[in-house]
């Protein structure tokens, strides 16, 4: 909780919109210390909902969660008791819709979350909002070795992506690993012009050091790295392109100043609702 109230008193927070996405250590389960295995429970999330107010869909459902269920580092093992609220909510902004997911909170085909945005996706009208864009904590793909083996990422890709590409989500936008990432448009671990571009935006704050998971970057993987700090830009300049900034703030993750702030990334992106219609199941051929 200490956390929020270090954050709330930041000016930006009171000058520019911000919305935010649930991440493992917004579930507040720091007090003082890691505390886990232990037989406790905690009311979860609790700063995060009382600090924050999104365009919710309904009241939040918050349940007891036990301690037993978190690793030394405050990350859960499994999906918590976490409904609504802040946890999962959707907005547009222009020629963008947003939705914005609980990687914590079941999304399990059948839950609460699933059947919600699953709605969402079918209501999408993308002669109004031709822009899609998802965001949640935990990225479906990444190229790093951390966190890569948690249920919230392996179970997103398996039930996740396949609505995303049948709708045809334009950005996956996540965090949780610490480093930057972003990948060419992929469906089913394949380049394919019409698959989202997911960009694991982690390098923000804390240590820019997470390790690649191998030496040679994936073939999906458009730009990766690890020792630099950096913000995101996502520019929407009309219903078929928009452009992606990573922009340096000109500090590397051994401290050092660059007075060049230039970009470490810069790409235009076609949206794929025009790109042309091909097969987007996962035995297609290698024509990407």
């Amino acid at each position: 909780m200490h956390r929020m109230d270090m954050m709330s008193k930041r000016d930006f927070f009171s000058a520019i919109p911000t919305q935010i996405a649930l991440g493992n250590h917004d579930l507040d389960t720091y007090k003082g210390g890691w505390i886990y295995d232990i037989d406790e429970s905690v009311e979860i999330a609790l700063a995060y909902e009382h600090r924050f107010q999104m365009p919710q869909i309904r009241p939040p459902i918050r349940d007891l969660a036990s301690l037993k269920g978190f690793t030394t580092d405050g990350q859960p093992r499994d999906f918590v008791p976490y409904e609504y609220g802040n946890a999962y909510y959707s907005f547009t902004f222009g020629p963008s819709k947003h939705i914005v997911l609980s990687s914590f909170s079941s999304f399990r085909e059948g839950s609460l979350q699933y059947e919600w945005l699953l709605s969402e996706l079918k209501s999408v009208d993308r002669s109004v909002t031709p822009w899609l864009i998802v965001m949640l904590h935990c990225p479906l793909y990444t190229t790093f070795k951390t966190h890569r083996h948690e249920i919230f990422v392996t179970e997103a890709q398996a039930i996740l992506e396949p609505l995303f590409v049948e709708y045809t989500v334009n950005f996956v936008i996540a965090g949780h690993v610490h480093a930057y990432m972003r990948t060419y448009p992929v469906a089913f671990s394949r380049r394919n012009p019409r698959g989202p571009v997911h960009i694991i935006q982690g390098n923000g704050g804390k240590a820019v050091c997470e390790p690649y998971h191998n030496e040679t970057a994936e073939e999906w993987v458009a730009v990766r790295d690890r020792s630099q700090y950096g913000y995101g830009t996502l520019e929407l300049f009309n219903s078929t392109h928009a452009m992606w900034k990573l922009i340096k703030t000109g500090h590397d993750e051994g401290g050092e100043f660059e007075p060049n702030l230039n970009l470490l990334d810069e790409i235009w992106v076609r949206n794929q609702l025009y790109v042309e219609e091909m097969s987007v199941n996962k035995d297609w051929e290698d024509n990407v």
